[in-house]
């Protein structure tokens, strides 16, 4: 039976939420992986992957990131737009410091995930784009809702039940995946945006999801460069 999985970083390292589908959703997990290579390691072996992850780095800052992520933002419009962050310049992944991240543009934010960001620029490339997607949250949450922003913070309580309402539409045990990671390493918010990666890994699988732009452009290693939903 075909599984896929929707994919998140956390401060522990990556949550990993796993659907069993045939071609209604069969079972579900939830997985806490250290590294890249343990997500993309798990057995049975998903067919599709979505990575709230950038994929495909620019070699210079560019004002707006990507042109896929220029897009989303305008999708999305505001407030929830802001979600979208301009990812990395390549050669700024090796930066030690804040101090030298900031001289290539990057905010703390970004410099906090830099990373995971370095660890999926060494693992993908264009063979592995084939079963591993990028994908955003906000951009699943709003095909969820018909086209709608979630108006609410995600951070927010409010913000929290918007989004589990609808993704309870679609899974039966996303209250099993928040209440077995309790801890700091792993935020609710963490495990609601796997599960909408998940979502989105779905529809990949059944030829049904979008993304943008319509004409992804390559990196200078071949990587496409767009965000799915």
């Amino acid at each position: 039976m075909p599984h896929v999985a929707g994919v998140k970083t956390c401060r522990f390292g990556w949550l990993a939420v796993t659907v069993q589908i045939e071609p209604d959703i069969i079972s579900e997990g939830h997985h806490l992986c250290s590294s890249a290579g343990e997500v993309f390691s798990l057995l049975p072996k998903p067919s599709i992957f979505a990575v709230n992850v950038p994929m495909g780095l620019l070699e210079e800052p560019v004002k707006g990131g990507r042109e896929c992520d220029r897009q989303a933002r305008k999708i999305l419009g505001k407030p929830r737009g802001s979600s979208v962050f301009s990812p990395p310049a390549r050669p700024s992944l090796n930066c030690p410091t804040f101090e030298q991240a900031h001289q290539w543009g990057l905010n703390k934010q970004t410099f906090a995930i830099l990373p995971r960001v370095r660890e999926m620029d060494q693992v993908i490339n264009p063979e592995r784009q084939s079963w591993i997607r990028e994908a955003h949250p906000e951009l699943s949450f709003y095909m969820m809702d018909g086209l709608r922003p979630v108006e609410e913070r995600r951070k927010t309580v409010p913000g929290r039940e918007a989004r589990l309402k609808l993704l309870n539409q679609f899974f039966y045990q996303v209250e099993e995946g928040l209440a077995k990671f309790p801890g700091k390493d792993v935020l609710k918010d963490d495990v609601l945006d796997a599960y909408a990666a998940a979502w989105t890994a779905m529809r990949v699988f059944r030829g049904e999801a979008e993304f943008v732009p319509q004409t992804p452009p390559c990196d200078s290693r071949g990587v496409e460069m767009a965000i799915w939903y």
